[in-house]
């Protein structure tokens, strides 16, 4: 069961929906802040620099303690492949870079509707690429996002995976958008349920990122509709009230089919992306994602 203080915070946002739904999707997530402030900010005990030579805004993440000194992570935000930035990726990682101990690498691709797919995975293929030329292993990279960037790290593996790239070494999807033709039960069993999420909104933004209606089935878009074969461990967590649950639940089965080492935490009572809340939930989460990736990326 949730904790006491998550129901009642939750209870709240659920009862301003439509103020939360656009404050998830609008305001707060596209806050441009630039990156020499994001770089400044100190969270959850790590500390980050500029990054440079890569095209696009990014920052590293230093937490206090360096416990794999060749691994790193790379996150990729959400905000439905239309919102988001560096000041929103710098608070969602820090806490699971602090448990991980190990470095995080967070940036700010290109956003629909001005860029559409694929703009953004030819954004993290390129941070993929800086990170091998900086001198990590592939093994020892972990793949983080939540949402839309839960999505792209999808995209990111199988296209690594198609080139015959190396691939990385683990991925932890934090309520990751697999299914963006919206055909998993959740999407109308739990849509009063949910307290942040709107589907209509969440179907425009697809449309906007995919740039048509009918492109969203395909596994280009929708990564769910792929083979998962030869892909790293990978962690799933999801909330049991947002409409993004079958989402996971269906990744998981077709991982599991595909002889993946993949395992789905669901989180009861917990709404979209609830390890940026500061539930007690989200730092026991955050904790459970930080020792995935520490145990999957450290030396053996």
């Amino acid at each position: 069961m949730p904790s006491r203080r998550s129901q009642e915070m939750l209870e709240l946002i659920r009862s301003h929906k439509k103020l939360a739904s656009n404050v998830s999707n609008g305001m707060l997530m596209k806050i441009n802040a630039p990156a020499e402030q994001v770089a400044k900010m100190r969270v959850s005990g790590t500390r980050a620099k500029l990054v440079e030579g890569l095209d696009m805004p990014a920052v590293m993440i230093e937490p206090k303690e360096i416990r794999a000194e060749n691994a790193v992570l790379m996150h990729m935000h959400g905000g439905a492949y239309v919102s988001g930035g560096l000041l929103q990726c710098r608070a969602l990682i820090s806490p699971i870079c602090a448990e991980a101990g190990i470095r995080a690498l967070t940036f700010s691709y290109r956003l629909a509707p001005q860029y559409p797919y694929p703009a953004q995975l030819e954004d993290a293929y390129r941070a993929y690429q800086f990170l091998l030329h900086s001198g990590y292993p592939a093994k020892r990279i972990g793949l983080v996002g939540e949402s839309a960037g839960g999505n792209l790290a999808l995209e990111l593996t199988l296209r690594l995976r198609a080139e015959g790239e190396a691939l990385p070494g683990a991925l932890a999807l934090l309520s990751p958008w697999t299914d963006l033709k919206q055909t998993g039960e959740s999407y109308q069993t739990l849509k009063d349920a949910d307290a942040t999420l709107n589907g209509e909104e969440l179907m425009k933004s697809a449309i906007d990122f995919a740039g048509s209606e009918e492109r969203l089935a395909s596994s280009e878009i929708s990564p769910l509709f792929n083979s998962f074969k030869g892909f790293p461990p990978t962690l799933i967590h999801c909330g049991t009230r947002e409409i993004l649950l079958s989402d996971s639940e269906k990744l998981e089965e077709a991982m599991l089919r595909d002889g993946v080492d993949a395992h789905l935490v669901r989180w009861e009572g917990m709404c979209h992306v609830f390890q940026a809340f500061g539930f007690e939930e989200s730092k026991a989460a955050n904790h459970q994602l930080g020792t995935f990736l520490y145990d999957h990326l450290k030396d053996h």
